[in-house]
């Protein structure tokens, strides 16, 4: 399991006024919520682009620390960015309690793509349908990804939630059937042009039908 420290503010101030002061301010506004009770807090920017880079794509717990020193176990839950400008509007942090079981979201890494059998004997193309699976867990338990491997896989394949490899103290949640990975067949474009299919046909007409019309 990764876990991280990232630095908080607690806010008492609310509003759209205010988190566009803070977001000119280079910080990001952000709740913490936690079995009903939510807080308002506010991160350096440049502090969760650091984390970012450091948890990589993997699943990871985060311990924020306030400026009180208090501590609190969570997860990211979600990131709201600005659709026009490259920043973070807010983020929601979801609070883990030690030692019970919560859901999360963990990436899904596939290997041996080149080896599938679909892809090496048959030039099958791997498509990949769910990056991140559902699970539920005790944080010691949270693992940084699934790892999938398709080597065995051939055109036509397919593998399902169900099928996904079992780790010690992890559940998968969803629907069992989804589809995670399969091998498609290769897809080979004919084209045909109205002048092609003309030539071939005027070839094909013997040169006694023409009518006497034609000749003229």
């Amino acid at each position: 399991m990764k876990q991280f420290k990232l630095n908080i503010v607690n806010r008492e101030n609310t509003g759209r006024g205010v988190a566009r002061r803070l977001r000119a301010e280079g910080n990001i506004p952000a709740c913490v919520y936690s079995k009903g009770n939510s807080r308002s807090i506010s991160l350096s920017v440049v502090d969760f682009r650091d984390l970012k880079r450091s948890i990589g794509g993997g699943a990871a717990l985060i311990e924020l620390v306030d400026d009180k020193g208090e501590t609190a176990l969570v997860s990211i839950q979600e990131v709201q960015r600005n659709a026009f400008k490259n920043c973070i509007n807010h983020i929601d942090f979801l609070e883990v309690a030690r030692g019970e079981s919560f859901v999360a979201q963990v990436p899904v890494h596939l290997i041996n793509t080149a080896e599938a059998v679909g892809v090496r004997l048959d030039g099958g193309i791997v498509d990949h349908k769910t990056h991140s699976v559902e699970i539920r867990c005790r944080p010691s338990k949270l693992p940084d990804h699934v790892e999938v491997d398709v080597k065995d896989l051939g055109v036509g394949d397919a593998l399902h939630i169900s099928q996904l490899p079992a780790i010690e103290g992890v559940e998968y949640l969803g629907n069992p059937i989804q589809v995670i990975v399969s091998i498609q067949a290769p897809t080979v474009a004919v084209e045909k042009t109205e002048e092609s299919d003309e030539a071939v046909a005027a070839d094909e007409v013997p040169a006694s039908k023409v009518s006497a019309d034609d000749a003229e």
